[in-house]
């Protein structure tokens, strides 16, 4: 749908004029207004309202689209974001605006951190099948733990604090209760099959324990983060994986549920991210996947 001429009217054509005697350089005051006029558009087409009304949440969402439903690189999503904020800068010296709603609105990350790798559907099954056949006592405590880890994307934290009344196994279904630090409230997370039969197979050994704790180590004591990491280390190198991690774990679980459901509310809320910017920081996948992503989606994450 073509943008409507009463969108390039008023603030914008102003905003133009402004740039034309700023002393920037006709080219970049053109990018500018043009990023502007894309961004109202994008108003204009949601029905969101006049240009003049944006809202933090307005722009967060479409920053969000840029990324998820355009499959934009993260170097496009900022230099629209500065243009956006460009302009609400000089919307509040003008007086056109009293409060200017983009400072609270980050800047994506230009490179993928290392930590941001995922494994695939054929490292996943290669590292499940070395706990398998590994000969160790422990093999069905860590079983389960790896399996949560992939399936519920919980941190490790996280993990070494879960008591047994933190699980709920059920017949036809189940659930996790991962309890918040501080003031974070807890957030329930929904259990597969796969992960309910691991958890219960492993709570079948240890019915001797008294411990409140889920997981315990050898000593029957509550296993530490130090431990979990040890011991995916340890499965990763023996299934011929380099540079695989808790944190790998975290974000294989992240990256398949973004590419199933194209919903980066979803994931933030199943990983815990209290803000979008950290879930597209430490979850986004390569453009590759995100394109897969628009193509499949048709969620509107707003």
């Amino acid at each position: 749908m073509a943008m409507s001429e009463t969108v390039l009217e008023g603030p914008v054509v102003q905003y133009g004029e402004y740039l034309a005697v700023s002393g920037l350089a006709e080219r970049t005051a053109k990018n500018y207004v043009a990023d502007l006029k894309h961004f109202a558009s994008w108003l204009d087409r949601r029905g969101r309202g006049a240009l003049l009304r944006t809202t933090e949440e307005d722009i967060r969402a479409y920053c969000l689209d840029l990324v998820t439903a355009k499959a934009h690189p993260p170097a496009t999503v900022n230099r629209r974001l500065q243009g956006v904020r460009k302009f609400f800068k000089y919307a509040v010296q003008a007086g056109l605006v009293d409060q200017d709603p983009s400072p609270g609105i980050k800047l994506l990350p230009l490179a993928r951190t290392e930590g941001a790798r995922g494994l695939d559907g054929s490292e996943v099954e290669r590292l499940l099948e070395a706990v398998r056949h590994r000969p160790s006592r422990l093999v069905k405590r860590d079983y389960a733990i790896i399996q949560l880890m992939l399936q519920t994307g919980i941190r490790v934290g996280e993990l070494t604090r879960l008591r047994l009344a933190d699980v709920e196994l059920g017949d036809g279904n189940g659930s996790l209760s991962v309890p918040g630090e501080g003031t974070s409230e807890c957030r329930e997370l929904p259990l597969s099959s796969s992960v309910r039969r691991a958890i219960d197979v492993y709570l079948a050994e240890r019915a001797g324990s008294t411990s409140d704790h889920l997981f315990l180590s050898v000593k029957g004591e509550p296993l530490s983060v130090r431990s979990v990491q040890r011991l995916v280390s340890t499965y990763a190198e023996a299934a011929g994986l380099e540079n695989v991690s808790t944190y790998t774990l975290r974000q294989t679980c992240g990256q398949q549920l973004l590419r199933e459901t194209g919903d980066l509310l979803l994931v933030a809320r199943v990983m815990g991210h209290k803000r979008l910017e950290t879930a597209i920081k430490y979850i986004l996948p390569g453009q590759e996947d995100l394109a897969e992503v628009a193509e499949r989606s048709s969620l509107n994450v707003y």
